[in-house]
């Protein structure tokens, strides 16, 4: 009830009080008149009614700045025509207010509006709101209709070229020890391991050294890419950080533009994705929900890539390189047929802390 129909009530109320208490009818007639006001307009907002609403998100992963629509199939199903009524749908921290329209008896309607996709994240979709008020302003009635969805704002997809496909084989064989096993190229010999194709055993070498020595051989064309996140807030404003994660999806569409596996890695050491994911979705929805994180090392990052196998393609997103991630960085040549770096800068502007920069 609003504050206008808490007075009617209260006010008729108090007159038919006193006019019963000092015998003055009018003031008895006006306040019953009142107090039947309202519950006239009570019984008319709280009447039943059969509307149902459905309500679908479509699509529900988008990239930034691309079209998302709700739709709304609306129906009556009641022996009553149904009013016109406003309605109010909260997305995050926004509200977007429209109209629902009057349904006859059995009747049905679709409205449909887009929602706002200007910023990247998780956003909880909630039940939208619908409002109803008598002609008098005395009651209003609210309702909530469908459940909770979640809309995935995806970072932008720039430009990117793809990335390499494959290894370019090289006349001598591969120069890196982390080349994946299993092809006929030669990289080198090496001692026995328990499991080893005992038929690529080296008998000469064998014999020439005393210890059971095998060829080891490594397959030169089988692509897999790496996409390494720093979430270092100290490093970027806050629309730089955006950019840099614009960027990592991109190279991440590139990645999956070659037909290649591909793994995410972010500073605060999650990671997503390995030697058999070809699908973007996953490290796309983990970029969506990324934060800024202070507790992650790059250097260290990169430091644990040269332990690992390597690949075709490194690509490290940052922002102002320091010379020893820069060193750290270059060392990967030998383990990842091509190394890019993407630093974010600002030289035009003062870069002002992440406003989420003491989330650790």
């Amino acid at each position: 009830m609003t504050r206008t129909g808490w007075s009617t009530l209260v006010g008729g109320l108090v007159l038919i009080v006193i006019g019963s208490v000092l015998g003055w009818a009018p003031a008895a007639v006006v306040g019953a008149g009142a107090v039947a006001l309202v519950l006239l307009a009570l019984a008319f907002l709280f009447r039943p009614h059969g509307m149902t609403v459905t309500r679908r998100v479509a699509p529900q992963r988008v990239p930034k700045h691309e079209e998302a629509l709700v739709y709304l199939d609306i129906s009556n199903s009641g022996a009553l025509p149904v009013a016109a009524q406003r309605a109010e749908q909260c997305l995050g921290d926004q509200v977007m207010r429209f109209v629902l329209p009057r349904l006859g008896r059995g009747a049905s309607a679709e409205r449909s509006f887009p929602l706002p996709t200007d910023r990247r994240g998780v956003f909880t979709v909630e039940p939208f709101e619908t409002t109803r008020q008598d002609p008098f302003g005395l009651v209003r009635r609210s309702r909530r209709f469908a459940g909770t969805d979640e809309l995935w704002v995806y970072p932008r997809i720039l430009p990117f070229r793809s990335l390499p496909a494959g290894y370019s084989r090289p006349a001598e064989g591969p120069t890196s020890d982390m080349a994946p096993q299993g092809s006929l190229t030669f990289h080198r010999l090496r001692e026995y391991v328990v499991g080893d194709d005992l038929r690529l055993v080296h008998w000469k070498a064998t014999a020439r050294t005393g210890q059971l020595m095998v060829r080891h051989m490594v397959d030169t064309s089988q692509p897999y890419s790496v996409v390494l996140v720093d979430l270092n807030p100290k490093l970027y404003s806050q629309d730089s950080f955006e950019l840099a994660l614009d960027a990592a999806a991109s190279a991440v569409m590139a990645g999956v533009r070659a037909n290649g596996p591909l793994q995410l890695r972010m500073t605060d050491g999650s990671r997503a994705g390995d030697e058999t994911i070809t699908d973007p979705q996953m490290l796309l929805d983990v970029l969506t929900a990324a934060e800024p994180h202070t507790g992650g090392s790059l250097n260290r990052e990169l430091m644990a890539l040269r332990r690992e196998r390597g690949g075709t393609s490194l690509v490290v997103v940052t922002g102002e390189l320091s010379p020893a991630d820069l060193a750290a960085a270059s060392r990967l040549r030998r383990a990842y047929y091509r190394v890019m770096v993407i630093s974010i800068l600002e030289p035009c502007a003062r870069r002002r802390p992440h406003p989420r920069s003491r989330r650790a």
